[in-house]
């Protein structure tokens, strides 16, 4: 059904404890669409008017329903009385036939049937009300059919995240419409009348909208919230799913991550991928038992003053001997899967670091599909250009390479999504065993909101070992990593001999393949 340009309407709201009073809403960012200084009250029936009536309300009509908006009226009272009003009975040709035809193709888009025309008609015609109730009561049957809404745009469900004082740290608003990561969408939330800052974001690949305040919001008196959406140009405004306008709040706990990963701890992680035991130490087991191996893992590494704290380093993007359908010799992990092991992951307390093996892909483009997943706050992000090949390079054939404006362009779009989602710092860490693996290794850049690793990734001997980690460790900034192979490496290092490293820093990160 074809629509005039529709302008922002009637703020969607949810109350918690009183009544509702006007309230206009506000941007709450750079990437809000900006309102009309009108009240939302006034632009909804502005809408109304542009929408079935093809123009502004005039000051005549908007008297007929601001003083009843949302006390006696609704937006959808105020639609069936536009429909059934005289101006849109002029504009369907003043008949009866016409009046019929023309509600049927603008609620339900389509003309009536022979049976459907007869029957609104007769009842029409013998009805003892006024021609205009005739008309208001065929316009609210046919909207209720229709279950109306002109913007395709509504709130599912709300879920409110709590804290142990019950105060609200993040709203979340599944939205019910078509909206993408490239529309503009705002939030505007109000508390006892005061807007709220903060920040909110849309995941890749999900409807679910997410507002997080600057400070914690205690959970009384009256809430309103705004949810719009700008697509071409066009604004729209998100209505509630009327069954669902009752839902209560939802209180979710979850642990805490530390604002910074090694100012006070250690991670030890086990490395692998979660579908093979081919690949790793972590694909032996299931997640359940994969949690009780790494922190048995990870206890010996604790001292005084600094706990050992486990991970799961998990390989998403896994490289292949084959080119695979899109050429790049590389596979990428199914998300729903590796979120089941972030889910029991984070509830243990442990971090998970997902890593990437492109193939001829780059590590932009592998680490950009898991991004709904590195939203989670317990969740890095790890690069092996030992399997970053080039154009005409295979897995396994040669060992590969990255630069480090490759690396930059990773490690600044990361940082951009840790800090615009309020998130913890994240682990960001980058494997090598040769000095030709990352090309320009000194223009590697020190981003806010991440922990920076590398990671000395070869096995062997002691010696051997030492060799690698005396030419490849890092000064701060950065963090240093360090890798054992339980298989691999001859006369493996026990924790008490790592913590006593003396030649070399004591790694920050140490890892079991």
């Amino acid at each position: 059904m074809k629509r005039t340009l529709q302008i922002v309407a009637l703020a969607f709201i949810f109350i918690v404890g009183v009544a509702v009073s006007h309230w206009v809403p506000e941007p709450a960012g750079a990437q809000t669409v900006t309102l009309n200084s009108e009240t939302a009250e006034t632009n909804a029936i502005h809408r109304i008017y542009r929408d079935f009536v093809g123009r502004r309300a005039n000051e005549r009509e908007l008297a007929r329903f601001l003083p009843r908006f949302g006390a006696d009226l609704d937006e959808n009272d105020v639609r069936a009385r536009v429909l059934a009003s005289r101006a849109f009975l002029t504009r369907a040709g003043s008949t009866r036939a016409g009046f019929v035809d023309a509600a049927y193709r603008e609620v339900l888009g389509r003309a009536p049937t022979n049976n459907e025309l007869a029957t609104a008609r007769q009842e029409m015609a013998t009805s003892q009300r006024s021609f205009r109730l005739r008309r208001l009561n065929l316009t609210q049957g046919l909207l209720e059919r229709a279950d109306y809404d002109p913007d395709g745009l509504a709130i599912r469900e709300i879920v409110l995240e709590t804290n142990r004082d019950d105060e609200i740290t993040r709203f979340s608003f599944e939205l019910d419409g078509d909206v993408t990561k490239e529309d503009r969408i705002g939030v505007t939330v109000s508390i006892k009348g005061e807007p709220l800052s903060g920040r909110f974001r849309l995941r890749a690949g999900e409807d679910r909208l997410r507002f997080i305040p600057n400070e914690p919001v205690r959970r009384s008196g009256e809430i309103v919230v705004a949810v719009f959406v700008n697509q071409n140009g066009t604004p729209r405004l998100a209505d509630l799913s009327a069954p669902l306008r009752n839902l209560p709040p939802r209180t979710i706990d979850r642990p805490t991550f530390p604002d910074r990963v090694f100012a006070n701890q250690r991670v030890i992680a086990n490395y692998g991928n979660h579908l093979t035991s081919r690949l790793g130490v972590l694909g032996e087991t299931g997640p359940e038992a994969a949690v009780t191996r790494v922190k048995a893992a990870a206890a010996p590494f604790s001292e005084p003053g600094r706990p050992a704290v486990g991970a799961f380093e998990m390989i998403v993007t896994v490289a292949q001997a084959s080119a695979g359908g899109d050429g790049n010799f590389s596979h990428p992990s199914n998300l729903d899967d590796v979120e089941e092991w972030i889910d029991i992951a984070e509830a243990a307390g442990l971090y998970v670091i997902l890593d990437i093996q492109p193939g001829r892909s780059d590590f932009l483009t592998e680490s950009v599909r898991y991004e709904r997943l590195l939203l989670r706050p317990n969740v890095g992000l790890a690069l092996d250009p030992e399997w970053r090949m080039g154009p005409t390079q295979r897995p396994g054939q040669v060992v590969g390479r990255v630069s480090a404006a490759e690396v930059n362009q990773v490690s600044a779009w990361l940082s951009d999504l840790t800090l615009e989602n309020d998130l913890p710092e994240k682990i960001f860490m980058v494997h090598q065993f040769q000095e030709r693996m990352i090309t320009n290794r000194d223009d590697l850049i020190d981003r806010p909101g991440l922990a920076t690793v590398i990671h000395a990734d070869g096995f062997g001997g002691r010696s051997e070992k030492q060799a690698t980690y005396s030419r490849l460790h890092v000064d701060r900034p950065f963090y240093n990593g360090f890798k054992l192979f339980i298989d691999e490496d001859r006369n493996i290092y026990q924790p008490a001999e790592v913590l006593d490293f003396t030649q070399n820093p004591v790694p920050d990160f140490v890892s079991y393949q």
